[in-house]
């Protein structure tokens, strides 16, 4: 989660009455920031952190997206391409913020030292070896796995297709965010940064909202998918997010923004295969 190339103007914080009005600013600040899409970018970054809890909706934004485009490039080019499309799409989205984090955290994973130097490579901006490995296994393995869950729902038939696929991609972003809330929720800042700066933001009241808002959708796609697919996805997440919460704690100390990255580009490719685990048809 390294968003150093947008700009924050000051501002107040959110009022703590959440009105109608208050909610909308506050999912425009967060979409704005987390998305290259045109919406508000003019809050503050504790204000933007405060509102963080909302990532699950920035999530639904995008399946809403990346289903269709999935629906549309596999009646023209078949799920492998589609796949490879609609993840594309899923990282350029984000101005491909979440996979920085990605490659940082990978680079330091592989350095010998102390948690002092592991964070200093955290903050360099060279790509080592630990970072391509990083990128290439998770989105391979990404790539893969929507491939053929785009693959096995294609058999569907008339418009249940497209909405097959708009479930797929709602709740691959959404256990995505998930698991970048719940390491926010778990972990304590490694060192200074914008990544601190959310992670104390995301604990107590905004943490129980946030993930009580990623559990409704999820819920709300097991209409689509299934009870037991949703559940093994959103598991998978969940434990994705322990797994790098008690990592980056034993390497680095804590989290920051780079591991809360990680996490979620991690839990995107988890949930994936969560869902694969059950849909793929059996011969």
């Amino acid at each position: 989660m390294n968003q150093t190339g947008k700009e924050q103007t000051a501002g107040p914080l959110a009022p703590a009455r959440n009105t109608p009005l208050v909610l909308l600013r506050q999912l425009r600040l967060t979409a704005g920031f987390f998305t290259v899409l045109p919406l508000a970018r003019s809050g503050s970054l504790e204000e933007i952190a405060a509102a963080g809890y909302l990532l699950p909706a920035v999530g639904v934004l995008l399946g809403l997206v990346e289903g269709p485009l999935a629906w549309f490039s596999w009646r023209a080019l078949g799920p492998q391409v589609a796949a490879a499309l609609a993840l594309a799409a899923a990282l350029l989205l984000t101005g491909m913020h979440h996979a920085d984090g990605l490659a940082d955290t990978g680079d330091a994973i592989m350095v010998h030292g102390d948690a002092a130097r592991r964070i200093e490579v955290l903050k360099d901006r060279t790509m080592g070896i630990g970072a391509a490995g990083a990128l290439i296994i998770t989105y391979l393995l990404t790539w893969a796995g929507l491939a053929q869950l785009l693959a096995a729902g294609s058999g569907s038939s008339g418009l249940s297709v497209i909405f097959h696929f708009i479930w797929l991609l709602l709740v691959m972003e959404t256990a995505a965010r998930l698991s970048l809330l719940l390491t926010a929720m778990l972990s304590r800042p490694s060192h200074g940064g914008s990544g601190s700066i959310f992670i104390l933001a995301l604990k107590g009241w905004r943490a129980a909202w946030g993930l009580a808002l990623a559990g409704a959708i999820l819920a709300l796609t097991s209409v689509g998918l299934g009870f037991l697919a949703v559940s093994a996805a959103t598991a998978a997440a969940v434990m994705t997010a322990l797994s790098v919460t008690v990592l980056a704690r034993r390497l680095f100390g804590g989290a920051g923004g780079d591991v809360l990255g990680a996490s979620l580009e991690l839990g995107r490719m988890a949930a994936l295969l969560g869902l694969l685990a059950v849909l793929l048809p059996r011969a």
